[in-house]
């Protein structure tokens, strides 16, 4: 006997890669412009608190674009600078490879019992990620002081 999902359970994953290769993730039971304002402002107000211009490369999702999340940059536009991404060019933003590593090493060909256990799946193989990241980045600063 093969064990089937019988459906496909997902998890709904906001993230922000910054410049250091690092991703900034918040799940979500929902995939919404509700969560992705909730994600904004975790972003805005937690994680990047500290800084005085926050830029941030959008692509053309629709709940990017919605009216409240449009309010909300025209509210914080004073350190929220946003760049929208061209249409229909994935290749553009890196963030996109990001995910399709994370699902091809994470969730791809794997059998979730629960949702739980995909949650958890995914949020390993985040941290995983960043401590790799982090690993790099520690090993060409050390190089870079040495040169």
């Amino acid at each position: 006997m093969v064990p089937s999902a019988g459906q496909n359970r997902r998890v709904s994953v906001f993230g922000a890669l910054d410049l250091s290769g690092e991703l900034s993730c918040m799940i979500a039971e929902h995939k919404r412009s509700v969560e992705f304002l909730e994600f904004l402002r975790w972003l805005d107000e937690t994680v990047y608190s500290d800084v005085e211009s926050l830029f941030l490369f959008m692509d053309n999702c629709s709940i990017h674009k919605t009216k409240a999340v449009l309010s909300y940059f025209q509210d914080r536009s004073e350190k929220l600078k946003v760049i929208w991404n061209a249409a229909y060019a994935p290749n553009l933003n890196d963030i996109e490879g990001v995910w399709g590593q994370l699902k091809r090493s994470s969730v791809n060909n794997y059998y979730f019992e629960t949702a739980q256990n995909l949650e958890n799946a995914v949020l390993q193989a985040i941290r995983q990620r960043n401590r790799s990241v982090r690993k790099r980045n520690t090993i060409l600063r050390s190089l870079c002081k040495a040169a």
